[in-house]
């Protein structure tokens, strides 16, 4: 890969360091791994993703199966790129930093890597498809309104979050990442704004999923998949608690009208 292309891989289980003299965007598409930049280390999971300036070392490691798609910005630009696109561009790159992607690049991110990985050997395609995603990032890491959001929380932008990756765990270090928050902070004007905790919050939403899927005629067994349960008895037993009603009663409620 030039290092003016894009690409999607997998990143080997064992640990591996390096650095190079140009610009590198990272964002993990499934799975989770390991970055270390300059002795900043982070898991980063699906959604998140690093900013990498040229010659700062760093080291990375896949945690099991992963995906990842990586931006490379060449310095000085080359002729895929102008001098004032790589002057804007370039500014993300002032200081390495790890980031959380909003829900609309994130998939706006995969729309892109599914089109690289549909053709893989198109080296136009490749750097179109890096430059939209530096172009769109641009905005959320360079914007004010990304070093002012903490100061309240979306909650819509929030639930738009969650919507998307209810499916699988959501972690509150993630949503607090989301609203540039600690997690101390975050919990505490999140517990203010809504009147429950995050983790009360999350429960409620996949418990609606639960429902809606349920009254839609999805077997119990998948429902507790699609919602991001542990397991069948663990939506059962949070089910019934909440509601006083188990999935399969719940869900024959719906079937005989």
């Amino acid at each position: 890969m030039t290092s003016s292309e894009s690409d999607v891989f997998s990143l080997p289980n064992e640990a591996n360091a390096h650095d190079h003299d140009y610009h590198q965007l990272v964002i993990v598409l499934d799975g989770n791994t390991d970055f270390d930049i300059q002795g900043k280390g982070k898991e980063l999971h699906s959604g998140e993703g690093c900013i990498l300036p040229s010659a700062n070392s760093h080291a990375f490691a896949g945690l099991g199966e992963n995906r990842i798609m990586v931006v490379n910005l060449p310095i000085p630009p080359q002729k895929s790129i102008t001098d004032e696109e790589y002057e804007i561009v370039s500014r993300i790159f002032d200081q390495a930093a790890y980031f959380e992607l909003s829900p609309r690049l994130q998939i706006l991110a995969s729309a892109l890597s599914g089109e690289l990985q549909q053709y893989p050997d198109d080296p136009i395609l490749a750097r179109a498809c890096g430059n939209t995603l530096l172009s769109a990032i641009r905005h959320q890491v360079n914007s004010k309104d990304v070093r002012t959001r903490g100061n309240q929380l979306d909650i819509d932008k929030l639930d738009q979050f969650i919507e998307l990756n209810l499916s699988r765990k959501v972690h509150i270090d993630q949503l607090a990442n989301f609203c540039f928050l600690s997690v101390s902070q975050f919990h505490e004007r999140f517990k203010d704004r809504t009147g429950m905790t995050p983790h009360q919050y999350l429960m409620r939403k996949r418990l609606e999923r639960a429902q809606t899927l349920l009254q839609e005629g999805f077997p119990p067994i998948q429902v507790a998949e699609m919602c991001g349960f542990s397991s069948q008895s663990a939506m059962t037993n949070i089910f019934s608690q909440t509601l006083g009603i188990t999935p399969l009663r719940y869900q024959k409620q719906f079937s005989v009208r």
